[in-house]
């Protein structure tokens, strides 16, 4: 195929996949990551107790400051990031090994369920993360293995590169900190491959430049205690020992969400270059010092903190290069366009596992487990799938409870929703506070209510006199009914609201009434 054939077919794939991820944006409701990170555009800070500012501030912009706020909308950053990274990959291919490996390289990207799915569509601090990443990849790469030696073609562009690259690693940076690796792996190609990087002056003063672009987090730590960086300290623990749960999942969940077949792909090509000098040894080593390092650290951290678990992806990211290079001399070999054999099955994988994702959060075909109807619904907590299944509709019925409870004076319009998890108080404001004109405060441990503490504090925190609702789900581990008992004038059930799949209840939603607190809660 020509160079304008393959920059068709890359379009031709933007095209496709930003379709795919747009109609699962509108499709499905917010994960309960996905409706915290929600409130990072809700409550703008200059940082956030466990995660960098980046990502509100994206929501903030593609949903003109939250005036178009659905599912769709507040995804469409992601989907956009999604897009032009895609873009990014097959520029990035190109530079390394021509059109054909660009190209690639692009479709190994949009069939990784991380780099599509997960930083492509979801509403997460990972889809501005990859756009900054492979956007200083590319300067990276310009900057380490220029073009020609003289930097006849942009003299400029050679000088300049590192310092690029350094802002990208510090807008990376700003949206999830595991970033910094990049440097991490920079150094180790120095140190291993290009001592020549310490007698650069661009090399030092691109450290400093992403480390400056840090200082909202500097600032908002510095006004609040310091407790941002006590968290991240706090991630892993060490003296509890190894966790072999969490380094299992450290070591498979990678390969689950980055395709397998795609690793497939990867090992394979690993294994051929290493005999055949068909890619410059150069990007090789580039790549894969800024790939097994950081795989290296973040499998082993993840035997201490499940926290490192999916920064494995990042040092896969790379090596979808390597990949999309030994695909294009595969498919020169063979004469294809697509080789036969593992790459068509890896697609098929990955198509695959969307329609059948998308059809059993809707109709439940693949829970084979009878649900009761009135008894503890316990065996729903194995489908992680309802997490996101059913918001819509208990949003209508607390609407009308709410109006009803107000109308007939159980509760004044004051009232407002409590929990005690930031994730769940995050997919209630989501669904149920803000189409029903109110809010959701939280009480607990800062590690259980993260952000929502600050939230709880600009609204006004806990006044005695107040009426709260609080909503139990049957996917709770624990219940807070106890709260209202134990710190109010009385509790109420105000309604049972069972959520249907394919005409069988899966959810089971308990409303209660918290009226009138009478006692502070100092602890709980």
């Amino acid at each position: 195929m020509n160079k304008p054939g393959y920059k068709r077919a890359v379009i031709f794939l933007i095209l496709i996949s930003t379709i795919i991820r747009s109609l699962l944006a509108l499709s499905l409701e917010l994960g309960p990551e996905e409706a915290y990170y929600w409130t990072f555009a809700l409550y703008p800070e200059l940082s956030n107790f466990d995660q960098p500012p980046m990502i509100g501030w994206f929501v903030q912009l593609f949903t003109n400051n939250l005036i178009f706020g659905s599912e769709f909308f507040v995804r469409l950053a992601s989907i956009v990031s999604g897009s032009a990274s895609i873009w990014i990959v097959f520029i990035i291919g190109r530079r390394i090994k021509g059109d054909s490996a660009g190209f690639y390289s692009a479709l190994l990207y949009c069939i990784s369920f991380y780099l599509s799915i997960i930083s492509g569509m979801l509403l997460l601090p990972e889809a501005p993360q990859t756009l900054f990443y492979l956007l200083a990849l590319y300067f990276i790469i310009e900057g380490v293995i220029p073009k020609k030696r003289n930097c006849s073609e942009s003299r400029i562009l050679c000088t300049m590169a590192l310092i690029i690259a350094g802002i990208f690693i510090g807008l990376a940076t700003l949206s999830k900190f595991s970033s910094v690796f990049l440097w991490f792996g920079i150094f180790v190609y120095a140190v291993s491959f290009d001592r020549s990087l310490f007698k650069r002056a661009e090399f030092y003063a691109a450290f400093i430049i992403s480390l400056i672009f840090l200082i909202p987090v500097y600032i908002w730590n510095i006004k609040n205690s310091y407790v941002g960086f006590e968290h991240l300290s706090g991630l892993v623990h060490i003296s509890k020992g190894i966790n072999f749960k969490t380094l299992l999942a450290g070591f498979f969940i990678p390969i689950l969400i980055n395709n397998p077949l795609n690793i497939v792909i990867i090992t394979r090509a690993l294994q051929f270059y290493k005999h055949h000098r068909n890619l410059t040894f150069g990007y090789i080593h580039l790549l894969l010092s800024l790939s097994i390092p950081v795989i290296v650290i973040s499998i082993t951290m993840s035997a201490f903190s499940e926290s490192f678990i999916y920064a494995v992806s990042l040092g896969i990211s790379p090596l979808i290069f390597i990949g999309g290079s030994y695909l294009s001399d595969m498919s020169v070999t063979q004469n294809r366009l697509i080789t036969q054999g593992i790459l068509k099955w890896s697609i098929t994988l990955f198509v695959a596992t969307i329609i059948f994702t998308v059809v059993h959060l809707y109709s439940g075909i693949f829970n084979f487990q009878n649900i009761a109807y009135h008894k503890n619904i316990s065996q729903e907590k194995r489908d992680i799938t309802l997490s996101r299944y059913g918001w819509r509709e208990l949003s209508e019925e607390f609407g009308k409870i709410r109006d009803r409870d107000i109308y007939e004076g159980r509760v004044s319009r004051h009232s407002y929703i409590i929990d005690f998890n930031y994730k769940r108080a995050a997919q209630i404001d989501f669904y149920l506070a803000r189409p029903n004109n109110t809010i959701v405060k939280t009480f607990g441990k800062r590690d259980k209510t993260r952000k929502y503490e600050w939230i709880t504090q600009k609204l006004g925190g806990l006044k005695l006199g107040e009426s709260m609702y609080y909503i139990e789900s049957s996917l709770d581990k624990e219940s807070a009914v106890s709260f209202g008992e134990n710190f109010f004038e009385r509790r109420e059930l105000a309604s049972t609201v069972y959520i249907m799949r394919a005409k069988k209840p899966v959810l089971r939603y308990r409303i209660y009434r918290f009226i009138n607190l009478i006692e502070y809660p100092v602890t709980y």
